[in-house]
């Protein structure tokens, strides 16, 4: 099958259906294709899903500057290609220009509207604040599953519910939006008509990956002549190319100045991923019970039905799609500055509703935390609808709820989880349990395990700034408990001059977004220190706390007294205990690492009486926000949290010789088995030579900034990128940004032949 019969083939999406016929799109779990994909559509569908989950590298195109290192980073619940809780939200941005004798708002960061926080390492690996910015407008990463099949919704079918006069007098004026004369209905504002844009936008304004466009053919008859003049005269008048419909790309391949040559997204990947998108099923709809049916009444005659049609005909078929895909003036109080194409700041796409469960908080900026809120939060022509929803008994707006989780996918109620609290891994495996449990613990270790990945909320704590929202969010790969990508690095910053040396500023950290109706922390104009610090693997930490503190001081040799170049320091805290975990070996235990992580990552309290590592903070929740069974439930899971395994090639010729050789150029002097413990590490501070103008100091005299703890290197090949920074995609580039202590095994590592240094890194992969 050639590609361009395969483009052809998106315009032919499945068995004819009548026009009153349910589409045969409903699926059992969510992210699997549509009952009738085969063949080579079926295997491009799964490949379109590895690209989703696939991590980019700057090597590969992820930059310069990004939010993501992945689609599936924004689209993650309950799988590849859902939604993303709120530590996930982005932010777009605008300034206002003149163009062409005319104010209009443009967007900024370079080519692209949306504020992106990374940067690649070359750049500093945070992008600084734009001076220039004077708008922001937030997003939440919408649930994509499904969504795909709008695309066989003719254009003709939207417009025919369209009336932005309100000519029946009814106060329900909806308008269409456009894209390039066809009839938007993806994104917020319906400014993208199709998903090619829309995923290359995407592609290029969260990750900076650059593509071609792939022109395919739309299977709808052609919009209204009219409508396509009227759409490009506002496009001449109200847009710059750099503002181009919010999030869609324009048709023109987008590029980018890295160094990674343009496209960075093959054609070929680019048509899987839209494939894949594009044909994903319905999670099926729940029984409706009486009082599904009772609240399904209550949704039509509070008129909520008028903009949430609940089914729109397609070409595969009639959708249960609950939206009319148009634009609505939904009042001042949800307007944001922004209005792609032919929507105002006030108008939004009316949401589709079904499998709305797959996506919590709701509303475009995550400000609704759950369905009731969303839906008191409506306004402007929905004023009327939220009116007659206040004036509902709590029982009767339980009913309207219980209709709308009917819709389809998961009940997360308001908490996105990954999955049953009930199923235990096997012992020993990747993200299981490291021994055999007793009934009771097997009880303690799911409940820290839901604890662990459930996401926190304002009730709950959570900070007004904060850089995850549960502990998953940057424990994740290549399991729960496991590393976090550079994409949820945290952002340190202070300030050098050669004069007085390094200095601190007020906070020394930008949080990775707030809470609805906040605008993103900024990094100070004149920070000149940038550091990025990865979150570490934590599969295995329980085996690393039972090490003997005996075992880790015999290594110590702060002067070097041996004479061997090595100097390894011995972290000890003001309170004596010795530090084990963090990259500065800043902390003694885990109960203090899951304080530390709590209270400094997601802003949420615990009790000081467990752990010195909390404060108590300023927001409106009494603390400790953590409650104490919660506490110890996710430290104990983490405690008997399995360490990783070797890999089946741990026997082969090339592993073995580099085992040895990982001996003989001196690795193993500091990343060494402790105590019988296969982590690769001892726990110690070493000298890494960095410059101190680029490192960050924030751990006092103890440590010195170019000090940090041996990296353990049990399940490496699992966690890339590598170092503090995350500046290595590859073990390679992270061995060769050893100094310091380890410049003379450095070189020894660089005078080996090329099959020797393979052999090497083979060993290392098998861990």
């Amino acid at each position: 099958m050639t590609f361009t019969t395969l483009l052809v083939l998106l315009a032919c999406p499945g068995p004819e259906a009548e026009p009153q016929q349910w589409a045969d799109v409903f699926v059992d779990e969510p992210g699997d294709p549509v009952p009738w994909l085969e063949g080579e559509m079926l295997e491009r569908f799964w490949a379109g899903k590895e690209v989703l989950e696939r991590p980019f590298t700057p090597t590969t195109g992820l930059g310069p500057t990004f939010n993501t290192d992945s689609c599936a980073g924004c689209h993650q619940f309950p799988t590849a290609g859902g939604s993303a809780p709120r530590y996930r939200d982005f932010h777009l941005v605008q300034t206002v220009r003149e163009f062409d004798g005319a104010k209009i708002d443009a967007g900024t960061n370079g080519s692209s509207p949306v504020l992106n926080i990374y940067a690649t390492h070359e750049l500093g690996g945070c992008v600084p604040p734009d001076p220039t910015i004077a708008h922001y407008s937030r997003r939440s990463a919408p649930n994509a599953i499904g969504m795909g099949l709008l695309h066989f919704v003719a254009d003709e079918t939207i417009l025919a519910n369209a009336d932005p006069d309100d000519t029946d007098g009814d106060g329900i004026s909806g308008k269409p939006n456009y894209e390039q004369g066809r009839v938007g209905r993806f994104g917020y504002k319906s400014q993208a008509a199709g998903l090619e844009s829309f995923n290359r936008g995407a592609a290029f304004n969260q990750m900076g990956v650059t593509t071609d466009p792939l022109h395919y053919t739309f299977p709808e008859s052609p919009p209204d002549p009219l409508a396509v003049e009227a759409q490009a005269s506002l496009l001449q008048k109200l847009l710059l190319p750099v503002a181009y419909a919010q999030v869609a790309a324009p048709d023109e391949p987008t590029v980018d100045t890295d160094a990674a040559p343009d496209p960075e997204m093959s054609n070929d990947d680019q048509l899987n991923l839209l494939i894949y998108s594009t044909y994903m099923g319905v999670p099926r709809f729940a029984a409706r019970g009486p009082e599904a049916q009772a609240g399904m009444a209550q949704f039509d005659e509070m008129g909520c039905s008028d903009c949430h049609l609940p089914a729109l005909e397609s070409t595969v078929g009639l959708l249960p799609v609950y939206s009319d895909l148009l634009l609505h003036d939904m009042g001042p109080e949800l307007a944001d500055s922004i209005g792609p194409g032919a929507a105002t700041g006030a108008e939004w796409r009316t949401q589709p509703l079904w499998n709305v469960s797959l996506h919590g908080p709701f509303l475009h900026d995550g400000r609704a935390d759950t369905l009731e809120d969303a839906i008191a939060l409506h306004g402007g022509e929905a004023e009327a609808s939220r009116d007659a929803w206040l004036a509902l008994s709590e029982a009767e707006q339980a009913e309207v709820v219980a209709f709308l989780r009917s819709l389809g996918g998961w009940d997360p109620q308001g908490h996105i989880k990954l999955r049953d609290t009930q199923d235990l891994p096997e012992t020993g495996s990747a993200g299981g349990p490291a021994r055999a449990l007793s009934d009771s613990e097997q009880a303690l270790w799911l409940a820290g395990r839901s604890a662990f990945e459930g996401s926190f909320q304002a009730p709950d704590g959570l900070g007004t700034d904060f850089n995850a929202d549960s502990c998953r969010a940057c424990h994740q790969d290549p399991v729960l408990g496991g590393a976090g990508g550079i994409d949820t690095s945290v952002v340190r910053y202070g300030y050098w001059d050669d004069e007085t040396g390094f200095h601190a500023g007020e906070r020394n950290v930008v949080m990775r977004t707030t809470l609805p109706g906040n605008v993103p922390q900024l990094m100070p104009d004149d920070a000149n220190v940038i550091e990025l610090r990865q979150p570490p693997t934590l599969l295995g930490i329980g085996s690393i706390e039972a090490i003997p503190q005996s075992a880790i001081e015999a290594n110590a040799d702060p002067d070097d007294l041996d004479g061997d170049g090595i100097s390894g320091k011995l972290r000890v805290l003001e309170s004596g205990a010795v530090g084990r975990y963090g990259w500065k070996a800043q902390i003694p235990t885990i109960p203090d690492f899951v304080a530390d992580a709590m209270l400094n990552e997601l802003g949420v309290t615990s009790d000081p009486a467990i752990s010195e590592f909390t404060a108590e903070d300023d927001d409106e929740i009494a603390d400790p926000e953590l409650p104490s069974d919660q506490f110890d439930a996710v430290s104990f899971y983490l405690v008997n949290l399995a360490p990783p395994a070797r890999k089946e090639s741990a026997g082969e010729p090339d592993v073995v010789a580099g085992e040895s050789l990982f001996s003989q150029v001196g690795c193993e002097s500091c990343h060494m088995v402790l105590a019988g413990t296969p982590l690769y590490s001892d726990l110690l501070l070493h000298d890494l030579g960095y410059a101190q103008s680029t490192v960050v100091d924030q751990e006092g005299a103890a440590v010195l900034p170019w000090e940090f703890k041996t990296a353990p290197l049990w399940g490496v090949s699992d966690t890339a990128p590598y170092l503090h920074d995350g500046r290595a995609s590859t073990l390679s580039e992270a061995i060769g940004e050893h100094g310091g202590e380890a410049q003379a095994t450095q070189d020894r590592f660089n005078a080996l032949s090329a099959q020797e240094q393979a052999q090497i890194l083979a060993f290392l992969e098998s861990l």
